[in-house]
């Protein structure tokens, strides 16, 4: 499935992989923030040195930035995701994603107000894997 994307997200895009060098996967805005999915091994370049780089471009386009890496394994991409939120296990069992943690205030910023980032983190591993996240 190809996604479309608008004038305004390309100019994102090309502004961030001539910046990195990195290579952007796919890119969208989500709530008040600009996420870039880069491929796998391309985090530290997009970052750059203590986020020289990451910094530099938020100025720039004048929005917060976070910078997902792609990860083939889900449990993988999962953690990129949600870093740097650490969770105590990630486990897969066919189409379902459990991140397990024992911390109450993990859990509550995993799931957000009104599930809104755990609808959102499950927006984003739906692209790429047929799989469902849930917190336990």
């Amino acid at each position: 499935m190809m996604r479309k994307f608008d004038t305004r997200l390309i100019g994102f895009i090309t502004t961030f992989e001539n910046i990195t060098n990195a290579r952007v996967k796919d890119a969208f805005i989500e709530k008040d923030q600009l996420v870039f999915i880069v491929d796998e091994g391309d985090a530290g370049k997009a970052i750059g040195k203590r986020g020289a780089k990451i910094k530099m471009i938020s100025r720039l386009l004048k929005k917060k930035i976070k910078i997902i890496e792609f990860n083939s394994d889900v449990k993988e991409f999962v953690k990129n995701i949600i870093d740097p939120l650490r969770a105590d296990d990630i486990e897969v069992n066919e189409n379902k994603v459990n991140v397990k943690s024992r911390d109450l205030r993990i859990k509550s910023l995993l799931i957000g107000r009104n599930r809104e980032n755990l609808k959102n983190l499950n927006n984003t591993v739906k692209k790429y894997f047929n799989v469902e996240v849930v917190v336990v």
